[in-house]
């Protein structure tokens, strides 16, 4: 991997490096971190699902204890922290507290989100575009987009798949949006107004994670069966902007489970990491085309931070 940059592993069993070895001096020890993001100076993970820690001039800090239960956070185009909820709501971290947003809110489309089991809908992924643009991935509701700041909210939905599972966006290219849904792979290239689905050449549609490199046109997405049973999980991938679809190698050929949500994470350059079987992890460092195992038998990772 590029030496310029680390990477912490989230897993069940706290902060970990890519040897397996718990990071020193976290004060939430091998309590479960679900997720992370990481800001222009200061990161922020969520830990047992309901509390917000920062790490900043190398000092943790816990900054909110929620009573919901948190699935996602990113930084925003401003430097300001952003979660996402149970019940489909969005909140600003700020004074040990969550402010929740009026504005995603009172989203006109919100009666008509759901889940696949009849329970109440989630946030369950977020993005935010070079240009600013905040993405928050709604499951099951589509995707819904501020461009000011988290001020005012729109539900993107013409011509995408509703059972959005994972929403990222193009890290140079700020007006390509796309989506791993529950029936393909969905690219907007006209900052999300509009999407096209583009699955030629995938085994599966079924689909949990998607990511892009920096610079390039040049996306990961995760196929499998479904959401049930033996997934049969594969990674694709294309090199011109989700057109065609190749099988990447390296990877074992038969993998039980779901590559989900956060599992890929694009490192540096041609550099990225997947998890498979929720405790393996392969790195490429040619763009996605080839894979090579780093370790396996970690606890359950949910993602990595990259810093």
């Amino acid at each position: 991997m590029n030496e310029r940059k680390i990477v912490w592993l989230l897993s069940s069993e706290g902060i970990l490096d890519q040897s397996g070895n718990l990071i020193p001096d976290t004060p939430f020890g091998e309590s479960s971190v679900i997720a992370g993001g990481v800001g222009q100076d200061c990161l922020a993970v969520i830990v047992d699902s309901h509390d917000v820690w920062t790490f900043f001039s190398g000092t943790w800090q816990q900054i909110t204890s929620a009573d919901v239960s948190l699935n996602c956070l990113c930084w925003t185009a401003d430097n300001r922290l952003l979660v996402g909820t149970e019940g489909a709501r969005l909140a600003w971290v700020a004074n040990r507290d969550l402010h929740f947003i009026d504005g995603f809110d009172s989203i006109a489309e919100r009666e008509f989100w759901k889940t696949p089991w009849g329970g109440p809908p989630d946030v369950r992924s977020l993005a935010v575009a070079v240009d600013g643009a905040i993405y928050a991935n709604i499951h099951v509701g589509w995707i819904a987009c501020s461009r000011d700041a988290g001020g005012t909210w729109q539900v993107l939905r013409e011509g995408l798949e509703m059972d959005v599972h994972q929403v990222a966006t193009h890290l140079s290219n700020p007006s390509q949006v796309i989506a791993a849904t529950a029936s393909g792979f969905y690219l907007s290239d006209d900052y999300g107004h509009t999407f096209a689905c583009q699955s030629d050449g995938m085994s599966y549609y079924y689909q949990r994670a998607c990511a892009c490199f920096a610079d390039e046109d040049i996306y990961l997405v995760s196929t499998s069966r479904g959401p049930h049973g033996c997934a049969e999980a594969q990674l694709f991938r294309s090199e011109n902007a989700g057109r065609d679809w190749g099988l990447v190698e390296g990877l074992p050929e038969n993998i039980d489970k779901n590559i989900d949500t956060f599992q890929i994470i694009i490192v540096d350059g041609a550099c990225a990491l997947v998890i498979i079987e929720d405790n393996i992890l392969y790195e490429t460092s040619d763009w996605g085309m080839t894979w090579d195992k780093v370790g396996e038998d970690y606890p359950r990772l949910f993602g990595a931070l990259v810093l």
